[in-house]
């Protein structure tokens, strides 16, 4: 899945992953696969079991030099967030899946329930060779 993002040109300016083995474990990969240092992933407690709220505080809380970021959780936390962000009505994020989300604020700190477009929502079944 990271090359597709690579591909589409969605390379981060910042990586959050929750603390979960498996959730750094995705973290590296993709970082790897877009070219980002795995050194420069930031590893957030809030990304794990927090809900949409731990997940809308954590993205508050970025650096606005920042303008394309990569959260790197768990569900139903990520599948609610999007939603509830979006408006999309996606019933389940898969392991790995993506889901890219347009913002049109200047500052992290705006994003808020109904703020977001949701661009792409793509998933490893969803692809031939499921990357």
């Amino acid at each position: 899945m990271g090359a597709l993002l690579k591909g589409w040109g969605y390379v981060p300016d910042h990586i959050l992953s929750s603390p979960a083995l498996r959730a750094r474990m995705t973290a590296d990969l993709i970082a790897a696969a877009v070219h980002h240092p795995a050194s420069g992933i930031e590893i957030k407690g809030d990304l794990y079991e927090e809900g949409t709220e731990g997940l809308i505080s954590t993205v508050h809380d970025l650096d606005d030099r920042w303008h394309r970021v990569y959260l790197v959780g768990h569900n139903p936390d990520l599948t609610d967030f999007i939603n509830d962000l979006s408006g999309a009505g996606i019933s389940h994020l898969p392991t790995t899946g993506i889901a890219i989300l347009e913002f049109q604020v200047d500052a992290w700190v705006h994003i808020m329930k109904g703020s977001a477009h949701l661009l792409r929502f793509e998933y490893p079944k969803g692809h031939p060779n499921g990357s």
